[in-house]
């Protein structure tokens, strides 16, 4: 407990993974992608800017994140998952204590299930390719709940930006700067602008019904997660697919959190419509660190990241940009089933 230590506990936010573990059966009604033929165009920004990037290849496993290789000093290399939902970088206890690092503070956690202390251990360097973050105190949380050996969190990536390439399972990660233009600039590609809370992108047009949602981009995430609010907004405007069932998510500190689960009809991001969505609703503390809890807000997993051709997620110029898959344009319109997670988990 927070009053219990002798020593201030400095708050960190983590979406980190949430899996559906013991889900009831329901409907697979495949997701989708609609583009209306008035969706705005692609803003016109200056040319981006020229550096050598790097190209990481990443293994998608069995809840579809995203690992990557890291070495820690000269040990490794290890598994790290991809997590745009985390502000901190966080280590396997197991791996921490096998590299014998130096504990530091305890730190309060903000998960998907609960708030909760854990410790810290300190890291001389991490480093992913030409990535090196040097000289912090990383979260631990057992290797066996994370399903990797850490995660990579927001503050390696804050100044970065990330393009993730379904189709070749390749990811980049670019140094940029302010004003740069989208790398993807294809015709078709859906641009939208966000705003930042603790690291995170939260895109500013998005919408149920016409009223606002908050969304987040979470690539640590299998599956998509919505508050309270927003499965009160679903149930009330009768925008579920299916009836609500009962499920459970699995937290990154082990809990299971208990889950309603359903298929929303449509949510319209920047003129872009994704259709059938599965959603699982619980009341999440990590909504509540970013002061979410009141209006209806969503992470966006892997399952609707995966709807997509190509996403780039860039920090420093708030923006996400979707690349539409073949047969989904702005001049037909066109419906196209996506291959995603099931909702079952």
């Amino acid at each position: 407990m927070t009053h219990a230590l002798k020593r201030p506990v400095p708050w960190a936010l983590l979406f980190a993974a949430p899996l559906l573990v013991g889900a009831s059966p329901a409907p697979d009604p495949s997701p989708s992608v609609v583009v209306p033929a008035s969706a705005p165009a692609p803003e016109t920004l200056t040319p981006p800017v020229l550096v050598t990037p790097f190209i990481q290849p990443f293994d998608l496993d069995a809840t579809r994140r995203m690992s990557v290789k890291v070495m820690i000093g000269d040990k490794g290399p290890y598994s790290f998952l991809v997590d745009t939902g985390a502000e901190r970088t966080v280590i396997a206890r197991e791996l921490a204590e096998r590299l014998d690092l130096v504990e530091g503070n305890k730190l309060r956690m903000a998960t998907i299930g609960s708030s909760t202390t854990v410790p810290s251990y300190r890291v001389a360097a991490l480093q992913m390719s030409d990535l090196r973050l040097s000289g912090f105190e990383a979260p631990a949380l057992f290797g066996r709940h994370i399903g990797a050996a850490g995660l990579i969190g927001v503050d390696m990536l804050e100044q970065r930006r990330v393009l993730i390439d379904f189709r070749k399972q390749s990811m980049q990660v670019l140094e940029t700067r302010r004003r740069a233009a989208p790398i993807i600039r294809d015709d078709d590609a859906i641009v939208v602008t966000a705003r930042n809370s603790a690291g995170r992108l939260i895109l500013s047009d998005a919408r149920l019904n016409g009223k606002r949602i908050d969304v987040i981009v979470d690539t640590g995430a299998q599956t998509s997660v919505g508050n309270l609010a927003l499965q009160k907004l679903v149930a009330d405007r009768r925008a579920n697919r299916f009836p609500f069932v009962a499920t459970e998510l699995a937290a990154v500190t082990g809990e299971s959190v208990p889950a309603m689960r359903t298929a929303i009809k449509r949510i319209v991001i920047n003129g872009m419509d994704v259709n059938d969505l599965s959603v699982s609703f619980t009341d999440s503390q990590a909504f509540r660190a970013l002061g979410l809890n009141e209006r209806p807000a969503l992470l966006l997993g892997m399952d609707s990241l995966a709807l997509f051709d190509r996403v780039e997620i860039d920090f420093p110029n708030k923006r996400v940009v979707f690349d539409l898959p073949d047969g989904a344009n702005r001049e037909t319109g066109q419906r196209l089933a996506a291959n995603s997670a099931t909702p079952g988990g």
